[in-house]
């Protein structure tokens, strides 16, 4: 078998030997469309359960009926939070979220494209009540395999990553600089990425050449795409 089974990822791009695991005092329940699950080459949500000890994964499109969310949104240690935009989403850089937090923290973190992350969100009525967050600081994404549709938009372990920064700032975690590991391994990955869809050698990877996103002429869809991440918190 040409597949680790522990990262999912093929043999020749195996990142289980860069994962350094920690704890942390919050706990990440990463929320993972299908799609994810099966096809995606660089799996941010999959390596990111493997480097937080203090997480879990579940696959899914609609958490309804999924009993194992059900016990955990229902955690009397926590008080949970969802990691997505919104209307009246708390400030994870401003003060806040700590004054408004009880107990010891636990996001739901929706692990999918952005059409894929509104269906999971419709679909889920589980989550329209959980308290939302997010972060304001218009940090970049690094995801060079992909577009993002503006600054801000982040792939999933970027944004755990600027969750525990914030959450090491404001005196809620102690991981520094553990947490550097998940972009460590993250910027490992797109590095691969990058390699292998510039290889002239792998005929059929792609039916353009690789180019950088800032190089990349938006399509006519893209107005549509950067429409619907406006529309998130409606």
């Amino acid at each position: 078998m040409n597949l680790c089974l522990r990262c999912r990822r093929r043999l020749r791009t195996c990142v289980c030997g860069l994962l350094s695991p920690f704890e942390t005092a919050s706990r990440f329940l990463i929320l993972m469309h299908p799609m994810e699950f099966k096809k995606e080459k660089v799996g941010t949500g999959r390596f990111s359960h493997l480097i937080l000890k203090n997480s879990e994964v579940l696959v899914g499109i609609g958490f309804d009926q999924d009993q194992r969310l059900r016990d955990l949104l229902e955690d009397p240690t926590y008080e949970t939070f969802l990691l997505y935009p919104g209307q009246g989403s708390l400030d994870l850089g401003g003060t806040e979220f700590p004054e408004r937090l009880k107990k010891r923290a636990q996001f739901v973190v929706i692990d999918g494209t952005w059409p894929c992350a509104k269906k999971m969100m419709k679909l889920s009525t589980c989550l329209h009540q959980v308290p939302r967050v997010s972060f304001r600081a218009g940090r970049v994404s690094e995801f060079k395999v992909k577009q993002q549709p503006q600054a801000g938009c982040l792939s999933t372990v970027e944004s755990i990553h600027q969750v525990l920064c914030d959450l090491n700032r404001l005196g809620l975690e102690e991981t520094s600089p553990k947490e550097e590991n998940l972009m460590e391994v993250f910027r490992h990955t797109v590095r691969q990425q990058v390699a292998l869809a510039q290889d002239p050698e792998r005929s059929g990877y792609r039916k353009k050449p690789f180019s950088l996103p800032e190089d990349r002429r938006p399509s006519k869809k893209w107005e549509q795409r950067l429409l619907f991440f406006h529309r998130l918190d409606e």
